[in-house]
């Protein structure tokens, strides 16, 4: 198996660099064209593009020792604040009883008009019931998800996502989660993880 690095902390640039890549997606999906040179601004980007390409790595794995003892992947495309894909989502409580998270979508994760896309929601949901297994003792990989829409996710409204673990059988793990618009469900989950040892995937550290 490959040794991924850990490294001290979320290094301010990278997060900076998630963030604003972050808010150029944004803005490129709002644009109106008579309001700008679209060609310009694409021979603008192409330049930093290649510069940022000329420095890639091999893996896009990275995590960040937390001060809680935690661990955080950088680039992780629901939480990583490297990440421009993600929203990102940010946790208010994470228990062995259940985690709590929320996450603000915006016009780039749109599906019918108003709503996020059903591929989000379901993203969403499948990253919190990871995190619950994993809070509960059980880190595990979703084998099967099956997702209830009860009705349109809004974006540009904060929402709260929950997850738990509900059984264990032997390595198999069940889980439930639900996404929130304020009291609202949105949408909810139920889920069978299978459970891994943690060194299944191993890691070394290396300097900030």
């Amino acid at each position: 198996m490959p040794e991924y690095p850990i490294i001290n902390g979320i290094p301010p640039a990278r997060a900076r660099l998630g963030a604003r890549i972050r808010d150029l997606i944004e803005a490129s999906i709002c644009i109106q064209e008579d309001k700008a040179d679209l060609t310009k601004a694409a021979d603008q980007i192409e330049a930093i593009t290649k510069a940022l390409q000329a420095a890639g790595g091999a893996s896009p794995l990275l995590l960040a020792a937390l001060e809680d003892g935690g661990h955080l992947s950088i680039n992780n495309p629901l939480e990583g604040p490297a990440n421009p894909l993600a929203p990102p989502l940010s946790w208010k409580n994470i228990g062995p009883e259940k985690v709590e998270a929320e996450v603000l979508l915006g016009p780039a994760h749109e599906g019918p008009p108003g709503r996020v896309h059903g591929g989000w929601v379901a993203a969403v949901l499948d990253h919190v019931l990871g995190r619950a297994t994993a809070a509960a003792g059980y880190p595990g990989m979703t084998a099967s998800l099956a997702v209830d829409y009860h009705r349109g996710t809004p974006y540009a409204v904060p929402l709260t996502a929950e997850g738990r673990l509900v059984t264990r059988d032997g390595r198999k793990l069940h889980a439930t989660a639900e996404l929130k618009a304020g009291e609202t469900v949105c949408a909810s989950a139920k889920a069978i993880l299978i459970h891994f040892a943690p060194d299944r995937f191993p890691s070394t550290s290396t300097p900030d």
